[in-house]
């Protein structure tokens, strides 16, 4: 079983949950603006000439036509100078619609100087003989504290009696306020109830909320359909964040059937609009599973314009495009910037691989600590594979970071209590030697069992082991051959050697020597020295089939190579009788002593008697002696006999 931690792999990098798979949040309400430009009246007389000579005589409703069309230039130049004259002269006589436009004038500064005082007096005065468009621009004041004290409470009124009279804009402030629950109680229902009243009169943002709406089953029933109608609708007058929302459901397939060239469209129009979010996505679109998308170069000219804008998502993606050399070439250092700046806001891959980064000294100079310290952000963020990578830096220590088993078992155990599998097998071994808690082989099997449940090899592994041996849970050999058997199907050679020892030994099954042979086999052809060293064994008796000397001695030869003692000895014999091999005294002897080294009784007394009689060299009794002493000295019968014949 394995006795340490996995080590800190090379630069692994992280990759993001694009948030285009994601529900995308429901945006920032601004409740918050400026009085609307005002409107000119529907009515249209024949010329100017006519209005002004009405307006000229005292006509308030042609001295307020004037001023729009001074204020427009429509029959006339235009001139803001003359628009406050007339709007001014017809407020005078108590016309509702010309004190509206005289208050904005003053709350612009439109041909006169900027007075918030004068304009608040002059909404007042609109907004109390019921002029709509005066009331909500009364309302926008009370709102943002323009020329007067901010109260939300004071402009909800206003928006309400605003909207009550069927103005578009004072219905969707006034939806707004509940929506957000500014000066009113927040109220889902009452927000719908007046986003579909301004919707109905086609104002494009209050068609899209009215989506999220129906999106999120806010205020109504939720119906995905009916908010990619509302989406669409306000998508085709340019409303962005409703291109932008009508793309990512025409992604996703909610309320429409998925559409991935459709949901491109719209995330284009967005985009191009300067949307940062549908250019984050439109990114991810092109971008693909690392970088095998459709056009990667696109991918990134997207965005860079998202990260341009702080969309950590697209910065930390540059970052990755910069580092693989997804459409841009590679750049380290460009790279490292890129993730630093969606780490700082809390990006959490962004901050795993710039402390990788750190790690490994890419793009930047090597520091294990500053890595440790963007490990930790992500880590306290919840990321798991980070407190993975976080617990592997405190087990190993690094350059200026001393090891800290305990800060390392308890990073471990964040992660595999979120299921991440590695710090699952990794627990198991924090408790099975004690490296920083208290070894506890129940709670070494309750981990790796853990990890082994999600297909963990190595754990399947050591879990076969340990209901073979009994240790931490009961002994269930048939238990140990199921485990042996998951972890070898998936081609882990450790688990092909012991079932193949399972089958050999019938522990646990039936014994059967063709399927002990073919575990063995495929153990062996992964460089497994103990299964070399049984496969060799089957070859040379014929009990796995045809005997073939040859085959045996290769495999012999191959767990020699690694240092398994007891092939090291066999195939000394083998080169000692020329079974396999070409009969090699010299060669038989290199591999006794090999195996004499690690203290094999055989091996160093066939070495003591070749060196005593010279056989296949020149002769050297003290040499010869020492090593029949050591096997004697392990009660090796025929050692002792031959001290006893050389009369010692």
């Amino acid at each position: 079983m394995k006795n340490a931690l996995t080590s800190i792999v090379a630069l692994t990098l992280l990759t993001a949950t694009s948030r285009a798979e994601e529900r995308p949040a429901v945006p920032e309400l601004q409740v918050e603006g400026q009085p609307a430009a005002p409107e000119l009246q529907k009515e249209e007389f024949p010329d100017t000439a006519g209005f002004r000579k009405a307006a000229e005589e005292g006509d308030k409703v042609a001295q307020y036509e004037m001023g729009g069309r001074c204020f427009f230039g429509i029959g006339v130049e235009k001139n803001e100078t003359e628009a406050f004259k007339w709007f001014n002269l017809s407020a005078w006589q108590g016309y509702a619609p010309a004190q509206g436009k005289l208050a904005f004038c003053y709350y612009k500064g439109v041909g006169v100087n900027q007075d918030m005082a004068e304009a608040i007096k002059w909404f007042r005065a609109a907004a109390g003989q019921g002029d709509a468009e005066a009331q909500c621009n009364l309302g926008l004041s009370y709102l943002c504290g323009s020329g007067v004290e901010v109260d939300a409470a004071e402009a909800a009124t206003w928006f309400r009696q605003a909207a009550e009279q069927g103005y578009a804009e004072a219905q969707k402030r006034l939806a707004a306020c509940y929506y957000v629950g500014i000066g009113r109680n927040k109220d889902m229902t009452e927000a719908a109830k007046w986003y579909r009243a301004a919707a109905a009169q086609g104002v494009a943002e209050a068609q899209f909320f009215l989506g999220m709406c129906y999106l999120n089953g806010s205020g109504v029933v939720k119906n995905a359909v009916e908010a990619v109608a509302w989406f669409r609708k306000a998508a085709e007058q340019g409303d962005t964040k409703a291109q932008y929302y009508l793309g990512w459901c025409y992604q996703k397939g909610e309320g429409v059937q998925a559409d991935n060239a459709e949901a491109i469209k719209w995330y284009r129009k967005a985009a191009e609009q300067g949307f940062a979010e549908a250019q984050n996505n439109l990114g991810l679109c092109y971008y693909g599973y690392r970088g095998s998308g459709t056009d990667v170069a696109e991918a990134v000219k997207w965005f860079r314009a998202a990260a341009a804008q702080g969309v950590a998502e697209s910065q930390f993606y540059l970052g990755l495009c910069y580092l693989e050399g997804h459409g841009v070439g590679k750049d380290a250092p460009l790279a490292a910037t890129w993730f630093r700046k969606a780490a700082e806001q809390g990006h959490t891959d962004a901050q795993g691989n710039l402390g990788m980064c750190y790690l490994e000294g890419v793009g930047v100079d090597k520091n294990p600590a500053e890595a440790a310290v963007w490990f930790r952000k992500a880590a306290e963020q919840g990321d798991m594979t980070v407190q993975q990578n976080l617990a592997l830096l405190y087990g190993k220590g690094e350059e200026g970071m001393k090891p800290d088993a305990v800060e390392a078992a308890v990073w471990t155990r964040k992660a595999a209590e979120q299921g991440q599998v590695e710090a699952q097998y990794n627990l198991g071994v924090c408790y099975r030697f004690g490296m920083g808690v208290k070894a506890d082989p129940r709670e070494m099997v309750t981990w790796w069992l853990k990890a082994a449940e999600q297909g963990h090899a190595e754990a399947q592994q050591n879990i076969g082991v340990c209901y073979m041996n009994g240790e931490g849970v009961k002994a269930d050999v048939a238990e140990g051959v199921k485990w042996f058997r998951k972890a070898a199907e998936q081609g882990y050679a450790a688990a092909q050697s012991n079932l193949g020892g399972c089958y050999k030994n019938g522990v646990g099954v039936k014994a059967d020597t063709l399927e002990a042979v073919k575990w063995f086999r495929k153990a062996a052809e992964q460089g497994h020295m103990e299964a070399q060293y049984s496969l060799g064994f089957y070859y040379m008796d014929g009990s796995g089939g045809k005997a073939d000397a040859k085959e045996g001695a290769k495999w012999w030869r191959k767990a020699a190579e690694q240092g398994h003692m007891q092939a090291q000895h066999n195939i000394g014999i083998c080169y000692l009788d020329g079974k396999g091999v070409d009969k090699n005294i010299p060669e038989a002897l290199g591999w006794f002593k090999k195996a004499a080294e690690q203290g094999d009784t055989n091996a160093q007394y066939l070495l003591g008697v070749y060196y005593v009689n010279g056989t296949g060299g020149k002769a050297d009794r003290v040499e010869g002696i020492k090593w029949i002493r050591k096997a004697a000295g392990q009660n090796h019968a025929g050692a002792q006999d031959a001290l006893k014949q050389l009369g010692l």
